[in-house]
């Protein structure tokens, strides 16, 4: 009995330490095989900008008084922003309204007056008067032309420079405005020629018809009539560069510059103001030319950051730059980068231009796929791999990879629905070796 006992208790030390001396199984996460969404995508910082902004500029020379608005300060669309004094218009309206009513009121005299040696010497000086002011009309009208062919020239390059996307919208806009403003001066400046011209043939006609008739003072009413049509003509040209005088906003948006402060004299065309339309905000990001070659336009965009509260937008890649540019990183890395333009609704969040943003630009998307976390695969002889758990044991399993992102791998082949796996293999794990979960 003895004995039995002495080799029992022999067999037992054997048998601990034999557990004892038992490799102890590797403690890793362990996670299983899901049915999801997997993205691809582009991650990258980007930045709000107005894609389009607004030149106010004087309409007519003249005074411009003190604008009230800051830099920064919203204004609706058709908010006077800015006002010319009307004063001298105002004056010359007052002053043409007179020599209209003086006009009108020779011409009740014409039946009972008789011309005079020195109404002829008054008609004659205003032959030459007329004369000059043809000549400063045909001046200004050449004067014009000239500005009209310039501006026609920038505005017909931006139109091909416009095509091939390399100018921005604003400055399209500037030239297309600054084509426009040419032609209505061409054409206020053919107006006020036609004008002289037709007083020059009035006063040419009263000047003839009181030489050959001392006695026939009709020729008056014709006078006094081309006086009152030429009055008129230029009255309509003040009339319209007084409606001018209250300068409106083109657009609802913000001040983003400010070129006049106090009031003072300025010509026509001098800068006022630059308003920019919340309503075109864009957001603007350099991509890194290796994986811009995955985006298209049209591409889903992701929308997230701190000025946006937590919350997630969505846009669409609106553009993408024809050609890249280098760029030295936070590292001082030298990179090649190429710009896209995302656009997106603005009008609830009211983002302003310069507003820091995080965007990923879907590239691909798969729905209802097997995938597993991204840090579970690694590349294994040249492919990738995992291992799955098996009866406590880690098994190297070959896997094909479709859609990867930073959280997410879709698996293609080599799992099933509910396998169990490695969700973070340790440098020390190896093909069969014992796991237990952490």
């Amino acid at each position: 009995m003895k004995r039995v006992i002495i080799i029992a208790g022999a067999l037992a030390i054997v048998v601990i330490a034999a557990v004892a001396l038992r490799p102890q199984p590797l403690l890793v996460n362990m996670t299983e095989v899901s049915t999801r969404t997997v993205k691809q995508y582009v991650s990258e910082d980007a930045e709000t900008r107005l894609a389009d902004t607004y030149l106010i500029d004087m309409p007519v020379s003249g005074t411009v008084e003190r604008i009230q608005l800051d830099i920064g300060d919203r204004v609706e669309q058709g908010q006077v922003v800015a006002r010319v004094d009307p004063f001298d218009l105002e004056q010359q309206i007052r002053e043409m309204d007179a020599a209209i009513a003086q006009a009108r009121a020779r011409i009740q005299g014409v039946d009972t007056s008789k011309p005079k040696p020195e109404d002829i010497d008054d008609a004659d000086v205003k032959v030459q008067e007329m004369k000059d002011g043809l000549a400063i009309a045909q001046k200004e009208r050449s004067i014009a032309a000239i500005e009209q062919a310039d501006t026609k020239r920038d505005y017909d390059r931006l139109v091909q420079l416009r095509k091939d996307g390399v100018v921005s919208q604003a400055q399209f806009d500037t030239a297309e405005r600054r084509y426009k403003a040419a032609n209505e001066n061409l054409k206020r400046a053919g107006l006020a020629e036609q004008a002289a011209k037709k007083t020059l043939e009035r006063a040419g006609l009263a000047l003839q018809r009181i030489s050959g008739s001392v006695d026939d003072n009709e020729y008056l009413r014709d006078v006094y009539l081309a006086e009152i049509e030429s009055l008129e003509a230029r009255k309509k040209i003040v009339q319209n560069d007084l409606a001018k005088t209250a300068i409106t906003a083109p657009v609802t948006g913000l001040v983003l510059a400010k070129s006049v402060e106090d009031r003072r004299v300025l010509l026509s065309g001098s800068p006022l103001l630059e308003l920019g339309d919340l309503a075109t905000i864009e957001i603007e990001s350099d991509i890194l030319s290796e994986e811009v070659v995955t985006i298209n336009v049209d591409d889903p965009v992701e929308i997230t950051g701190k000025a946006l509260g937590g919350e997630m937008i969505m846009g669409t890649v609106k553009r993408i730059y024809p050609s890249g540019f280098e760029k030295i990183s936070a590292l001082g890395i030298e990179q090649q980068r190429v710009k896209i333009l995302v656009d997106f609704d603005n009008s609830r969040l009211q983002l302003r231009p310069g507003t820091s943003v995080d965007i990923r630009v879907i590239t691909a998307e798969n729905t209802d796929t097997l995938a597993v976390p991204e840090r579970a695969t690694f590349r294994h002889e040249g492919q990738w791999a995992v291992f799955l758990v098996h009866d406590g044991h880690a098994k190297l399993t070959p896997v094909k990879v479709g859609l990867r992102n930073d959280d997410w791998a879709e698996i293609l082949e080599g799992v099933q629905a509910g396998d169990t796996l490695v969700a973070e293999p340790k440098n020390e794990l190896d093909d069969g070796m014992r796991v237990a979960p952490l």
